[in-house]
C-alpha cells in the first residue's frame, strides 16, 4: 500500500503516544501509591485521559486522510463513468 509521509509520521506518533501513555500512567500510579491508592488511581486516570485525547486527535486525522483518499478514488471512478456515458 502506498502511504504518504504524513501517514507514516502519524503512525509513528501514535506508537510513541501509546508508549508514553503506558509509561506515564505507571509512573504516576507508583509515585502516588505511597500517598493513597485512591489518589494514585485518580491521577493515573487523569494522565491517561490527556494521552487518550491526543491519541484520538491523531486517529481522527488518520481517518480524515483515509476519507480524502477514498473520495478522490470515487471521484476518479465517477469521472470515468461520466466520460464513457457521454462519448
Amino acid at each position: 500500500m502506498n502511504r504518504s509521509w504524513l501517514e507514516i509520521v502519524i503512525s509513528f506518533l501514535l506508537g510513541v503516544l501509546w508508549a508514553l501513555l503506558g509509561l506515564s500512567v505507571a509512573l504516576v500510579f507508583f509515585s502516588f501509591y505511597k500517598v493513597s491508592f485512591f489518589a494514585a488511581l485518580s491521577f493515573s486516570i487523569l494522565v491517561a485521559c490527556f494521552w487518550l485525547f491526543l491519541i484520538v486527535f491523531l486517529e481522527m486525522a488518520n481517518i480524515q486522510i483515509d476519507r480524502l483518499k477514498e473520495l478522490k478514488e470515487q471521484t476518479r471512478i465517477l469521472q470515468k463513468i461520466e466520460k464513457r456515458l457521454y462519448e
